[in-house]
């Protein structure tokens, strides 16, 4: 809040439940790339008090990769847009599975 002298940050934490079984997560938002190390006895506590441990938390890298472009469609990796497409509404794709019979091919004639 610019109140203190701790920089700001926002911890989340959160829990659910789907048909494949419970999940939960927590991340740290802060403006700063990197959480700046006079926020984490702050980031800590507040960790502590949403029953997390904060040395359970990771860093990751979030920065843009520099060289070669990502969807390279003869990098033969699954990266390229028609890949992604195919994922998801090729034959047995992801929508496959979330509504079967989408193309109408149930449909009785």
């Amino acid at each position: 809040d610019g109140k203190t002298d701790i920089p700001p940050f926002k911890l989340v934490a959160y829990k659910g439940h789907t048909l494949q079984g419970n999940y939960e997560g927590s991340f740290v938002y802060a403006k700063e790339p990197k959480l700046p190390e006079a926020a984490i006895p702050a980031v800590r506590e507040a960790a502590a008090k949403a029953g997390l441990n904060w040395d359970d938390f990771q860093r990751i890298d979030n920065t843009c990769p520099t060289g070669d472009a990502l969807n390279d469609a003869s990098a033969g990796t699954g990266t390229s847009t028609s890949d992604w497409i195919n994922l998801v509404v090729g034959e047995g794709g992801v929508i496959d599975w979330i509504s079967p019979g989408w193309r109408g091919e149930y449909k009785k004639s």
